[in-house]
């Protein structure tokens, strides 16, 4: 895949719930995020402070799921608005084959840019989008239940 607006490469770990294989991926920042379980809630890619939040734990998922694991790093405010811009403007078609979490594009919703903490960010953005993102991933054919 081209790497939209020169986005940094991200060396990363990548665990399934099903096997003991680990395997690892290097891959443009773009397919890294959709690659990371979770990174968007509910559909809904995070602002900076909470993007940072993320990267900079170095692991997400795991367990009885899938999970990644990579070195912890943190964006600039130019490096997430370089990241936003590839989201947006590259289809989720041209991803899907470099990440797991690819289904649909991720969407933004600043109404929730305030809030400090990862966890109160999506517990807030959730309760607003679940329902919606729940339906969209049903009618795109990965049968998910409300």
């Amino acid at each position: 895949m081209a790497n939209p607006a020169n986005l940094r490469d991200v060396t990363y770990e990548r665990y399934e719930f099903h096997t003991d294989e680990n395997t690892v991926h290097t891959g443009t920042l773009l397919t890294f995020v959709y690659d990371i379980p979770y990174f968007a809630a509910c559909g809904v890619f995070p602002p900076l402070h909470i993007a940072n939040q993320i990267f900079s734990r170095g692991t997400a998922g795991g367990g009885m799921s899938q999970g990644t694991e990579w070195e912890p790093f943190t964006l600039s405010g130019g490096g997430h608005a370089a990241l936003v811009e590839a989201v947006k403007q590259t289809p989720v078609s041209e991803i899907k084959p470099y990440a797991r979490c690819a289904f649909l594009p991720m969407k933004f919703d600043n109404a929730f840019d305030d809030i400090a903490e990862w966890a109160a960010w999506v517990e807030a953005v959730c309760k607003k989008h679940r329902e919606d993102w729940h339906a969209a991933l049903k009618k795109a054919g990965f049968g998910l239940n409300s």
